[in-house]
């Protein structure tokens, strides 16, 4: 299939947008332009995550993403970045005996990538002043955080260099539609022309596709994350700690400890970032249940991020059939960053011909949520 001649816009220069507008870039596809409302890309989601590297994921076609964006982060192309992407101090999903059957799925290599199941010791071994109360343990040795500004400045800068028009500060407005197809896009900047539109603007998507007269149900959810002061006693290589069923993670960050109780909060996007203050209660609970040494270090930093879910919970890439020329990247709950690679690469090749031969491309399209809804 001929490559586009018309132009492609992307909405959103976070993770997927940045990583879409990359791979495009790398096809040698001139004619992309990508916009961001914010002056600085990855300014939402992108930039408020906890930056844990988890492949390991009970859906096997998510699991097939962060498996592929895996090999990149290892081994990034040359001049993507000056330094490692991957900080692999180790990552454990825990269990208790009450939530033990919670990690069945993990003993399916479809869902995990390099991991073993390890005896509790192990654990202990790495973080001594965790509570004995573990049961069950996953060990996955290579994994725990990233460089995400890396990552996104990788992107962009490689976008930038093939020849993307990388537009900051211009906030998209309207979706300009002609006899059933994508026409342009309205900004504040002005009219910009368009064959091809892609939104990847996180739970706001749903809000410029549905204003053009089709919507799609995307839900944001808040999640409250929380670094401590710094602490001599803790240890700038520990793991990365991941409870399942009780769901509460925790990770070094800046000398002090990165926590989340988990939370998960439906809210409007423009909310997505306000913190509750209440949560702060239940961090504590968990974290002295967990680390009843550190329960009472000063809370440094303490913010709000917004994950946005599909219905299905499996991410939305691909064209949406009943407009041509619109597509999405969206929906990428909290697993954005660990599958940034693989999505921008679906999505790119969606633009490029109009089809992917991936094993579950069709997993992710929005034609299954489409189907779904008029059932």
């Amino acid at each position: 299939m001929a490559k586009p001649t018309g132009r492609i816009v992307i909405i959103g220069a976070g993770i997927a947008g940045a990583s879409t507008a990359y791979f495009l870039a790398r096809q040698g596809i001139r004619n992309v332009t990508l916009l961001d409302r914010e002056s600085v890309p990855g300014l939402h989601s992108t930039g408020r995550n906890a930056a844990i590297l988890r492949t390991a994921i009970p859906d096997a076609a998510l699991h097939s993403l962060a498996r592929e964006s895996m090999a990149f982060f290892q081994s990034p192309p040359d001049g993507f970045c000056e330094h490692d992407l991957i900080e692999g101090h180790g990552l454990y999903l825990a269990a208790t005996a009450e939530y033990a059957t919670k990690l069945d799925w993990a003993e399916n290599d479809a869902h995990v990538l390099g991991g073993d199941f390890v005896e509790p010791a192990e654990l202990y071994a790495r973080v001594p002043d965790l509570a004995h109360d573990v049961a069950r343990v996953l060990s996955l040795a290579d994994e725990g955080a990233f460089d995400v500004q890396a990552i996104l400045d990788g992107f962009l800068r490689g976008a930038r260099q093939g020849g993307v028009d990388v537009r900051l500060g211009v906030d998209a407005q309207e979706l300009v539609v002609h006899d059933g197809a994508i026409a342009g896009v309205k900004t504040n900047d002005g009219l910009i022309d368009a064959e091809q539109v892609m939104l990847a603007t996180g739970g706001w998507g749903g809000e410029l596709s549905a204003a053009a007269g089709y919507p799609l149900e995307l839900t944001p959810v808040r999640r409250h994350l929380l670094v401590t002061s710094a602490d001599a006693s803790i240890d700038a290589k520990m793991p990365t700690v991941w409870f399942a069923g009780s769901e509460f993670y925790f990770r070094p960050e800046s000398g002090g400890l990165m926590l989340s109780s988990c939370d998960e909060s439906v809210v409007p996007p423009n909310e997505g970032e306000v913190t509750v203050p209440e949560v702060l209660e239940d961090i504590a609970a968990k974290t002295g249940r967990w680390l009843p040494k550190m329960e009472n270090l000063d809370a440094a930093h303490f913010w709000a991020g917004m994950r946005t879910f599909s219905k299905d919970h499996r991410f939305v890439i691909g064209p949406d059939s009943r407009l041509s020329g619109l597509h999405w990247a969206a929906g990428l709950g909290g697993h954005g960053i660990t599958t940034g690679p693989a999505v921008g690469r679906l999505a790119a090749e969606w633009l490029v011909t109009g089809a992917s031969s991936r094993e579950f491309a069709d997993a992710f399209t929005p034609e299954r949520l489409l189907e779904a809804a008029a059932v």
